[in-house]
This record gives C-alpha cells, sequence and structure tokens, in this order.
C-alpha cells in the first residue's frame, strides 16, 4: 500500500481524525507549486490531491514514469486531468507538441485552466467534459473531501452529485483534428473501462502509444465494466505490465491472480505499450 493511501484509508479512516487532518493540511497548501518550473495551481479545499502535492507525496512511482516516456513533439492526452499536475509536467518537456485534457468537474476544471495559464501555454485544449464510451449528458457523484475521487457511477463515499457532458475520446480526438496519440495519462476513478469502449480508433491509429492507467478492480467493477475484461481489452495489440511503487515494470502473466492482489480500495497502475509491428 502506498503512504498517501495507508494514511488516508487507515490511519485518518475514523471520521474526526480524518476531518481534523483535512483542515490542519488544508492550512498548509499553497497557492501554486513550481515543480522544476512546472507550474501546478492548488486547491486550497483539497486534503488529498493538493495535500498530497504539498506534502511531497503525490504519485511517485507514477511521476517516475511519466517524466521517462514523455519526450519533446508528442502529442498527450491526460483523462481526468484534475488541476493539471499531468498536464504542467508535459508542458515542460513536449515543446513543439500538444496537450488535450479532459476534467468534468467544474471545480477542478476551474483549476485546471488556472495552471494552463500559469504556464503560459497556448498548447493545451482544456476540455470540462468525461471521457466514456457515449456522448451525452452523465452524472458525477461527488466528494467534497477528496477532489480526486469524483466518480462517474453512485457510491458510499460520494456527497455531491453534478451533470456534466460525456464524450468518447474517438469523437472529441475527431472535432479536433487529432488523428493519433502518443501518451495517455488515465485516472478517472473506476471507469477507466468505459473509457477504453470509447478510444477503440485512437488505440488503433496511434502506432506508437504509450498508456498510463490506474487500475482499481472494485472500482471497475463497480462501474459495470469486468477487470478481467478491462485488461484482455487493453492487451489486444499490446503490451501489458504493472507499474510497481519501485517504479519498474512487470508483465502481467496470470490476469485472475494479478486481479486478486487488488481487493477493495486497494489499487496499482498499468501500463499499455503498442506491440511493434511485424515487419
Amino acid at each position: 500500500m502506498k503512504p498517501a493511501e495507508f494514511i488516508y484509508t487507515v490511519l485518518l479512516w475514523p471520521k474526526p481524525l480524518k476531518r481534523l487532518a483535512n483542515a490542519l493540511i488544508c492550512r498548509i497548501i499553497p497557492a501554486q507549486l513550481d515543480l522544476d518550473g512546472a507550474i501546478v495551481v492548488l486547491n486550497p479545499r483539497d486534503p488529498v490531491v493538493s495535500g498530497a502535492l504539498s506534502l511531497g507525496l503525490y504519485e511517485k512511482s507514477e511521476t517516475s514514469f511519466f517524466r521517462s516516456v514523455c519526450k519533446p513533439g508528442m502529442t498527450f492526452l491526460d483523462i481526468g486531468a484534475n488541476l493539471g499536475y499531468y498536464t504542467a509536467l508535459a508542458l515542460r518537456v513536449i515543446g513543439s507538441g500538444s496537450i488535450v485534457a479532459l476534467e468534468p468537474d467544474p471545480e477542478n476544471f476551474g483549476f485546471l485552466q488556472r495552471t494552463v495559464a500559469a504556464d503560459k501555454s497556448a498548447l493545451v485544449h482544456c476540455v470540462n467534459k468525461a471521457a466514456g464510451a457515449a456522448n451525452g449528458k452523465q452524472t458525477l457523484f461527488t466528494s467534497s473531501s477528496n477532489r480526486g475521487d469524483n466518480r462517474l457511477y453512485s457510491n458510499d463515499l460520494c456527497e455531491g452529485q453534478v451533470e456534466v457532458e460525456a464524450c468518447t475520446v474517438d469523437s472529441l480526438l475527431s472535432s479536433l483534428s487529432v488523428e493519433s496519440v502518443d501518451l495517455i495519462k488515465i485516472d478517472v476513478q473506476g471507469f477507466e473501462g468505459h473509457v477504453f469502449w470509447g478510444m477503440r480508433d485512437t488505440v488503433r491509429r496511434s502506432a506508437n502509444l504509450i498508456l498510463l492507467s490506474e487500475f482499481w478492480p472494485y472500482g471497475l467493477e463497480s462501474a459495470g465494466t469486468p477487470p478481467l475484461d478491462v485488461l484482455y481489452e487493453l492487451e489486444a495489440a499490446g503490451l501489458l505490465f504493472e507499474l510497481t511503487p519501485q517504479g519498474t515494470l512487470t508483465p502481467i502473466a496470470d490476469k485472475a491472480k494479478f486481479i486478486e492482489r487488488f481487493p477493495s480500495r486497494h489499487y496499482t497502475n498499468i501500463v499499455r505499450i503498442r506491440t511493434p509491428a511485424v515487419p
């Protein structure tokens, strides 16, 4: 279990402790962070994502991997961009490339726009929509205590809801005249399966695609997508790996056993790399 996950799901699980800790963390969140030249504007009401960034605890293995594969000239798709952390990291690298960042939550989207503005870049197309398997309206179930845990399905941790626009990645990129992408990051709290179903054409057209995605079996099941189906979907014409907490890539051999390792709130990250074409 990752340090941040342990803190929020074990040590601070009792509600009185969590409320106290959240209040203290919110008091130390700065207006923005400068991460080696990447400016990220933080949400002072979010003790989890903005709090973890402030404390230097946020997604260390994911960040290390992302930095290692993000290259100049790439087209990067940030799905579930939140306040734009990975978008900001990419902006310092891609140069003449481009970024499409999707974030459905109105509050988070405002911080995403502010992050992009702080980085003074015209390379980012910010989209206030959710990615999914179809175009149309969706209900986003929101969490006031964790702005990174908004979900597109009802759950026992949600405290509110808002109607948002949803789209398939295929239709969105077509409307933007984006033929292919090189790098995709997905973190949508268990809704990843629906995102994958809506981006099949994009995956097929993207010859050099590297995809980094959160993999949370319980969340996938809750969203109506069997985890095993999701792994098989990703594995088609691709090589599938687990990104370990140490930042290494390990091939996923036995999919069923892999899924069993992550019950309840436990999750990991997976990486899908396009299989080289056979001559």
